[in-house]
């Protein structure tokens, strides 16, 4: 149970205090879960092979045509099929299955509902504002292009994430689907997975980085406990 002080003095009745040590504890179990899902993320095959290991893409160009230009520039027209090296699609759809529980706003283990916990007001500052930063990093990184640019312009990681998950793996979204069926026959998809891989490396060093901070909030209030300082309104 974790150790509460300062209830009296903050004019708490033994009943107020005892509901909020509850609902510390349902946050705390939450923090607990949380750990052990990026445990079994972690111990995944994509995980495993990944953690030091670059994809290798490998592209290859049939049917090629030149046309000479001016002096040296010339342009050149051809089919291209593109692939990782020793590609997974086990390992991808497994890693998947565990992954999407982290990005899924109303699951109770996503990285969403995680950040409702550190918002709350007896979470210590200091670790509040490391998951937040952590938080904000991986965003930022979904907010870079991707490494296929299109005619009209470049595409948002996050959109080709998106796109991977819920067309591709998923197929929950039939437009999306439609969308991914088209890059698997554009010859670029190696180059798309590479991009994917890369993100879900760093997803995936992201949500180590939670565990550590929950498992410091864990060790801190199961040997601190906590201290209120003023009385805390419960009838929300």
């Amino acid at each position: 149970m974790v150790k509460i002080g300062g209830g009296d003095a903050a004019g708490l009745t033994p009943r107020q205090l005892n509901r909020i040590v509850k609902a510390i504890e349902e946050d705390l179990e939450l923090l607990e879960d949380f750990n052990r899902r990026v445990d079994r993320l972690e111990r995944s095959g994509f995980s495993k092979r990944y953690e030091a290991e670059i994809p290798n893409v490998i592209a290859k160009m049939e049917d090629v045509s030149f046309e000479r230009g001016e002096g040296p520039r010339f342009s050149f027209v051809a089919r291209i099929h593109s692939w990782i090296e020793n590609f997974s699609q086990d390992e991808i759809d497994a890693f998947i299955l565990s992954y999407r529980i982290f990005s899924q706003r109303n699951d109770r283990l996503s990285i969403a509902s995680l950040a409702v916990i550190y918002d709350k007001e007896w979470m210590p500052p200091s670790a509040r504002e490391c998951f937040e930063d952590a938080r904000n990093q991986l965003n930022d990184y979904l907010d870079n292009p991707a490494t296929v640019t299109f005619p009209d312009g470049y595409m948002l990681l996050r959109t080709l994430v998106d796109i991977i998950i819920y067309g591709g793996l998923a197929h929950s979204n039939k437009q999306k689907a439609k969308i991914f069926e088209s890059w698997e026959n554009s010859g670029f998809m190696g180059f798309m997975w590479a991009d994917f891989m890369a993100y879900a490396k760093e997803a995936v060093e992201t949500l180590k980085y939670m565990r550590g901070l929950n498992q410091a909030v864990l060790k801190a209030l199961n040997t601190d406990g906590l201290r209120i300082e003023a009385v805390v309104d419960t009838s929300a």
